[in-house]
């Protein structure tokens, strides 16, 4: 398990948005948080990465692990250009070159014993830019701008003259050359072609993490997630495979709810024609009885009531 949110509460003012929400997230899932505008699917996001304190409860990402998160319309403020800003996330292995490249040149004019450190120090460089991907990573840095919709002759823009949308896009590609171990989107394709949708889709079936997504493109969900995480009536509930999975789970508990309405609708046609026919009597033995009879049917029918379906409670 990668992360864990236990009884999570959130109140805006008098509003409850999240009441005791809990799920996990294991290591290499493929999760999505879904729910109508308002539903609390941001709220939830910036809570796990610590841009809001929860009222109650605690997020717990495990030892070691790293996270990452795009939020939606993610400015940046950089003067840099397109392909520059990428190139920061790879700054360790740029540092190695520099490093490789000076200890050439010393080597050219070193002396016997000088020489013999010099190699020893250049070969454990050239390993360490070797395993940090040192020979791929501008192949990488390329694949994903162009995969994200730019082109060749983007790169050299300065971040100060993009659009909302394109400074996103390039929030993203950061955060995709970073690689953490848990990717957290919310609303990821807001800006994206189709063409992008599907490299970014490709991507993330590949990619070597866990992801937890909230996005409105249900067919970008049906692709990718293999967990769907409902927030409804500020509470959490946990389907197993994609969204279409989800939407037909859904349905048949919606299904199951109005059956079980209309279950009740009739018992209680039936138990107040019972009521009524008591009192017609006009008895005082009767009309006891009809009373109580009113009184147990009355807290029998809140306790039936579909209302956990999402239906409202029926009772006076």
């Amino acid at each position: 398990m990668i992360l864990s949110c236990q009884n999570i509460s959130k109140e805006f003012v008098e509003d409850t948005i999240l009441s005791n929400v809990s799920f996990h997230i294991e290591d290499y899932e493929k999760a999505a948080v879904v729910g109508i505008n308002g539903a609390g699917k941001t709220t939830l996001l910036r809570i796990i990465v610590g841009e809001l304190t929860p009222d109650s409860g605690q997020v717990v990402l495990s030892k070691g692990k790293t996270l990452g998160y795009l939020a939606q319309n993610a400015g940046l403020q950089s003067k840099n250009s397109i392909y520059d800003e990428l190139l920061l996330v790879k700054s360790n292995l740029t540092l190695l070159e520099e490093q490789i490249q000076e200890t050439e040149l010393a080597m050219k004019d070193a002396g016997e014993a000088a020489l013999a450190a010099l190699m020893e120090k250049y070969s454990l460089l050239t390993h360490k830019y070797e395993s940090g991907g040192g020979y791929t990573y501008k192949s990488e840095l390329i694949g994903v701008l162009k995969g994200l919709g730019f082109s060749e002759a983007d790169f050299s823009k300065s971040i100060e003259t993009l659009s909302g949308g394109q400074k996103t896009r390039v929030a993203l590609g950061k955060l995709l050359l970073l690689s953490p171990d848990l990717i957290i989107l919310d609303e990821p394709t807001n800006h994206l072609d189709m063409q992008s949708i599907t490299w970014l889709e490709t991507y993330l079936l590949n990619y070597r993490g866990a992801v937890l997504i909230v996005s409105h493109d249900r067919f970008f969900l049906d692709r990718i997630a293999g967990k769907i995480i409902e927030l409804d009536q500020s509470r959490a509930t946990v389907f197993a495979g994609n969204y279409s999975d989800y939407a037909k789970k859904k349905e048949q508990l919606r299904l199951a709810a109005w059956n079980a309405y209309l279950n009740q609708q009739r018992e209680m046609k039936h138990q107040e024609e019972v009521i009524e026919k008591l009192r017609s009597f006009n008895r005082e033995k009767s009309i006891k009885r009809a009373e109580s009879r009113e009184k147990c049917w009355i807290k029998w029918k809140c306790w039936k009531s579909p209302w956990k379906y999402g239906l409202t409670c029926i009772c006076p």
